[in-house]
């Protein structure tokens, strides 16, 4: 797990014996990214849903499936998932890139912070996100 933004960690896949750690940690909302059955033996989003809620924390089910293009409102429901969280705020997939990428996408289009920035804090969290540049440059504000 690693610090992308302010709040915002990301990590790959968590596992149901995860989550009592992630809430001694602190963290009060959770953010997945990956479809169900992407992988098997993957943790079901209804599990994960259900482990969240019984220990106080929310559960945010934002799938994207790997290569496949964004689904229609899904930056917007993360970035209000993220706006919206008390406290920390974990958000995964199978390796993170997604979660950072899709709150990059956000970030940026909310001036939030510039593409520079957002792809260092990718780099600075393992996460490559210079590989989307181009698209990330097509998330700026227009002037």
């Amino acid at each position: 797990m690693k610090k992308l933004f302010e709040n915002l960690f990301v990590t790959g896949q968590i596992h149901a014996s995860d989550f009592a750690q992630l809430a001694e940690q602190g963290f009060k909302t959770i953010i997945n990214n990956r479809p169900d059955d992407e992988e098997s033996g993957q943790l079901p989003q209804q599990e994960a849903a259900k482990l969240a809620a019984d220990l106080g924390m929310a559960y945010h089910y934002l799938p994207m499936a790997n290569g496949q293009p964004l689904p229609a409102n899904l930056v917007d429901e993360f970035r209000s998932a993220h706006q919206a969280a008390e406290g920390p705020v974990l958000a995964h997939c199978r390796s993170g890139m997604r979660s950072s990428f899709i709150w990059a996408l956000g970030a940026i289009a909310a001036g939030e912070v510039g593409v520079d920035e957002a792809i260092q804090a990718g780099i600075d969290a393992g996460i490559p996100l210079n590989n989307a540049r181009a698209v990330l440059e097509s998330a700026e504000p227009s002037d």
